[in-house]
């Protein structure tokens, strides 16, 4: 089987700056620009695997700083993904950024490690700390799926199709996963919020949001142990994913990128921002 895996920008945060993004700050502070993700993992047989859900608007609306650019799920349309038959969804984790298209996926099943449904609902997750990194409804939506047999629970290690396998590494959230992908040309490691930036693992250096820091460093050592190369570590949320790999199609430039092992761009390439919904 080989795959082809897409990134779709959906969204942006505003006013980040260093210090907040990077676990006990930074030395030399400013500005620091974070960008959303959507993945989709498209087989030569036309099967596909959507990584994550995102955001809605009505959450962004609630949360300063954020911004939709557009529409997630439209553009896996665009991508040849329809949402309302999709059979499977994997859910890196929980946090509201993650999440909250769900409910586009009528007929999918969702794979989410159960440590992570576990925190989640159970008696820490209302306090201050942590209550605001999740939507609520979100949670409550994933507790109603698993009552409706939908949520396919993963422990540690599991494989979604041949060359797809979530692995767990935690740390950021208790039950984050990451998604290798065996494509082609080589191995594609999704890292979700494992590793936010490039900088994260090239200096690292955690995020600033930690579930357990033991784990964040844990994290890196094994996204590095599941690919052949660090250059195919993708992170989360940098917006260098959109600079260093090409336009899934010329009339998807500024909203999706293919990611392929060893072929991507040099750093700083140009690339178009996302400011309307795609054709």
């Amino acid at each position: 089987m080989d795959y082809k895996v897409y990134a779709i920008r959906y969204g942006l945060r505003h006013g980040g700056t260093r210090s907040a993004d990077f676990y006990l700050g930074d030395p030399h502070d400013g500005p620091q620009a974070l960008t959303y993700y959507v993945w989709a993992i498209v087989g030569d047989d036309g099967r596909a695997y959507v990584v994550d859900a995102g955001f809605t608007p009505e959450t962004a609306a609630r949360r300063p700083g954020k911004e939709v650019t557009c529409n997630p799920i439209e553009v896996l349309a665009a991508l040849g993904v329809d949402a309302a038959s999709q059979r499977d969804v994997i859910l890196t984790h929980l946090h509201f950024d993650h999440v909250g298209h769900y409910g586009a996926f009528p007929n999918a099943r969702f794979w989410l490690q159960e440590s992570e449904m576990a925190f989640w609902t159970g008696r820490y997750a209302g306090r201050d700390g942590y209550k605001r990194l999740v939507e609520p409804d979100d949670v409550l939506g994933l507790v109603a799926l698993n009552f409706d047999s939908r949520v396919r629970f993963v422990d540690g290690r599991s494989s979604v199709a041949p060359g797809i396998t979530l692995h767990a590494v935690g740390g950021h959230s208790p039950g984050l996963q990451v998604v290798r992908v065996q494509t082609g040309s080589g191995v594609i490691l999704l890292a979700s919020d494992a590793a936010h930036f490039y900088e994260n693992l090239e200096s690292d250096r955690p995020f600033s949001v930690v579930h357990s820091l033991a784990d964040m460093y844990g994290a890196f050592d094994r996204m590095r142990e599941l690919v052949d190369s660090p250059s195919n570590i993708v992170p989360g949320h940098d917006p260098l994913v959109f600079e260093r790999y090409p336009a899934a199609s010329p009339d998807l430039e500024g909203y999706a990128v293919e990611i392929t092992p060893g072929e991507s761009a040099a750093p700083g390439a140009s690339v178009h921002a996302a400011t309307a919904t795609p054709r």
